[in-house]
């Protein structure tokens, strides 16, 4: 039986393709298989795809038309047979003893999700993103991590859930996370690896580091998340859903993309439908329970709502 299919997206990644395979080939785990979907590249990616192929018995080459990260996630998962399902970006690469790791805290399958620590590569420095444990679901929509390629999901669980990533959209681990929480019951179902398994590598020039790329995206997975809550009648975490969502459109959208903006008319539009997004979804977002726990997180965020209308009339 196959513990974990890893599906792995590629396009343009040249590069850093070798790095990125070589760490899966050479993982610890046996019984593991590697999907790789290659999502329309149009320089030697391919090649070096199929000269892996060619080589390993589990890894898996299919070829796609074009269309963005989430389509070749989810064309990818019809392929998959394993127990668990990972994904990982083709830039990335992993510690060689990650997935044994992980599957070994699955308890023979009773963990729907298990994540692993890891580590920022960005080009003038390494941040360690590292947890030991949550404590309960609430905090994990605090504190947790949103991105999918830290973790190994149940296959049979996400079967029945029957959602895929969201297509032409960023932020689409944002949408994946929290529709996942959603499903989850108690905090036993998840499992951390405390040990650095993944090495993201952040890339000047890709999507997700390009600070002037479909910004307004973050609404509509924003919407799309709120809608699912609704519609499944989930309203118990309302505050960690407010926490999280104003803290990242004022700290990461805000600072880190809106501001970097060279086109003034944009930021100004931009900062105008930040502030009218939060004052319509969040309108008492300031009063918020976890706002109020004294962290450096918290200050910062306190000091940028402070400044927020500075900003709108500034520019």
């Amino acid at each position: 039986m196959t513990k974990i299919s890893i599906i792995v997206p590629i396009y343009n990644v040249e590069k850093y393709l070798k790095r990125s395979l070589d760490s899966l080939v050479n993982q610890t785990l046996e019984d593991i298989e590697i999907i790789l979907v290659d999502d329309g590249s149009t320089d030697n990616s391919h090649k070096i795809a199929e000269d892996y192929k060619e080589n390993y018995s589990n890894v898996l080459l299919v070829t796609k038309e074009n269309g963005g990260l989430s389509d070749a996630r989810n064309f990818g998962l019809q392929y998959a047979s394993g127990e668990y399902i990972a994904f990982i970006d083709s830039d990335d690469y992993v510690e060689s003893q990650m997935f044994e790791r992980m599957y070994n805290l699955s308890e023979n399958g009773r963990k729907k999700i298990i994540e692993s620590n890891f580590l920022w590569e960005f080009p003038d420095k390494n941040v360690k993103d590292v947890v030991k444990k949550y404590n309960s679901l609430n905090e994990y929509l605090v504190k947790g991590r949103v991105v999918a390629w830290n973790k190994i999901y149940k296959k049979s669980w996400l079967d029945t859930l029957d959602f895929k990533f969201p297509v032409g959209r960023l932020y689409e681990d944002q949408d994946f996370f929290f529709k996942m929480v959603a499903n989850l019951q108690n905090i036993e179902e998840i499992a951390v690896d405390d040990h650095i398994g993944v090495h993201y590598v952040q890339r000047s020039n890709s999507i997700s580091y390009n600070k002037s790329t479909r910004i307004r995206d973050i609404f509509w997975i924003y919407n799309d998340i709120i809608e699912y809550y609704r519609v499944h009648k989930v309203t118990c975490y309302k505050d960690e859903m407010e926490y999280r969502f104003t803290r990242n459109l004022l700290g990461n959208v805000l600072i880190r993309k809106v501001l970097k903006q060279k086109d003034r008319k944009l930021k100004r539009e931009l900062l105008s439908e930040i502030k009218s997004y939060i004052d319509t979804n969040f309108p008492n977002w300031k009063r918020n329970k976890y706002l109020n726990e004294r962290s450096k997180q918290n200050l910062y965020l306190k000091m940028v709502n402070s400044i927020t209308y500075k900003l709108f009339y500034l520019y």
